[in-house]
């Protein structure tokens, strides 16, 4: 119960950051996306047995707030719930690799996701220009604010949940 109340808190503090501070963060028009680092961090190191439920919430709340349709951070936050409880089986060794390879893997498919979604759409939109000004600048900020956002975690972790304690 604790998981929960702890990863919930943290969803609303990461979602409220974002909203607030790291949506003016750019570097030309992409931006990071902490809430989604967050539920990466959270994801590889909870090790409740019920966590997925908590990520779809979130990912519901997220799309709920956000511009684009909910079944986007849906689809994204389940495949990164999915492939931590792959990476935390197999790779837990190195947490801060596995941090790393699933920002870049979630930011890059959540930005071809939303490609997707304009192009089906048809909105007039030049994919050269969008990648290049929009997904590849939000991914090296992802990049750079999983690291910190990994240590903050492991932190509060650290302390919520010491060792020998299961969910």
């Amino acid at each position: 119960m604790l998981s929960y109340l702890i990863g919930f808190a943290g969803f609303v503090l990461t979602a409220m950051l974002q909203m607030s501070v790291f949506s003016q963060w750019k570097i030309l028009s992409g931006s990071a996306d902490i809430v989604l680092l967050f539920v990466i961090a959270w994801c590889l190191h909870d090790r409740s047995k019920r966590l997925w439920l908590l990520v779809l919430i979130m990912a519901g709340a997220v799309g709920a707030i956000s511009a684009v349709p909910t079944w986007i951070p849906m689809v994204v936050y389940f495949i990164v719930y999915q492939v931590s409880r792959l990476f935390q089986a197999r790779l837990m060794q190195s947490p801060l690799l596995s941090m790393l390879v699933l920002a870049f893997g979630a930011s890059l498919l959540q930005t071809i996701l939303n490609l997707v979604y304009l192009f089906v759409t048809r909105v007039d939109l030049n994919f050269t220009d969008a990648l290049v000004e929009v997904a590849l600048p939000s991914i090296l900020l992802n990049m750079l604010l999983a690291i910190p956002m990994h240590a903050i975690v492991r932190e509060v972790a650290h302390y919520a949940f010491p060792k020998g304690v299961e969910a």
